[in-house]
C-alpha cells in the first residue's frame, strides 16, 4: 500500500509529456554516485518535429527541460543521470516532482540522440513488478528492486530489443 501511494498523477502527467513514454517506472534509481557517467556529446539542444530538449550539465547531475512543439506547451523539466550496463549507455531521468525513475537507452550518433523507454509490453511480461493505480481506472507498473537489484534486472535485458518501446530520434538543434 505504501508504495501505491508513492505515484500521483503528476507522474503520469510527466510521463505523458514525454514522446514514446512507456508506462514501467522504478522507485530506485538506476544509478549510483560511482556508475553515473558524464558524455558532452548528449548536452545541448535536440529537437524533432513534435518536441525540443535541452540538456545542460548541472553539478552532478544532468538537467532537461521538455517542451512539446504545440502552442501552449509547459515545458517538463527532469533530473538526468546516465549509466553504463552490459555495454549500453542508459539514462535514468526523474521528473522535477521526484516521483518515479523512467528508464531509457540512449545513443548519440552524429547529429542524432536515439531515445527508447525501457517498457515494452514484452519486458512487462518478463520482470517482476508491482500495479501502482494512479486513478480510478488506471494502473502504474512499477519496478521495485533497489539500485543493485534493478542494475542487474536492466544489464540481463540491456540487448534486447524486445525490452524497448518504439525508438524516439532528436536532431541537434541549432
Amino acid at each position: 500500500m505504501k508504495r501505491k501511494a508513492v505515484l500521483s498523477l503528476s507522474l503520469f502527467g510527466s510521463c505523458l509529456f514525454l514522446a514514446g513514454c512507456g508506462d514501467l517506472l522504478s522507485l530506485y534509481a538506476l544509478y549510483t554516485p560511482s556508475t553515473a557517467v558524464f558524455d558532452a556529446a548528449y548536452e545541448g539542444k535536440w529537437e524533432n518535429k513534435d518536441d525540443t530538449v535541452v540538456v545542460e550539465r548541472s553539478e552532478n547531475r544532468y538537467e532537461v527541460t521538455l517542451t512539446a512543439k504545440y502552442q501552449g506547451a509547459e515545458p517538463g523539466k527532469f533530473e538526468m543521470h546516465l549509466v553504463d550496463l552490459h555495454g549500453v549507455r542508459f539514462a535514468d531521468l526523474l521528473p522535477e516532482d521526484h516521483i518515479g525513475h523512467m528508464l531509457l537507452k540512449v545513443k548519440v550518433e552524429g547529429q542524432r540522440l536515439h531515445l527508447a523507454f525501457l517498457d515494452s509490453d514484452w519486458l512487462r511480461g518478463h520482470v517482476p513488478h508491482e500495479q501502482s493505480d494512479i486513478d480510478h481506472d488506471r494502473k502504474q507498473a512499477v519496478l521495485v528492486q533497489p539500485t543493485p537489484q534493478l542494475q542487474k534486472l536492466v544489464a540481463k535485458y540491456a540487448l534486447d530489443e524486445r525490452a524497448y518501446d518504439k525508438e524516439v530520434v532528436f536532431e541537434r538543434g541549432k
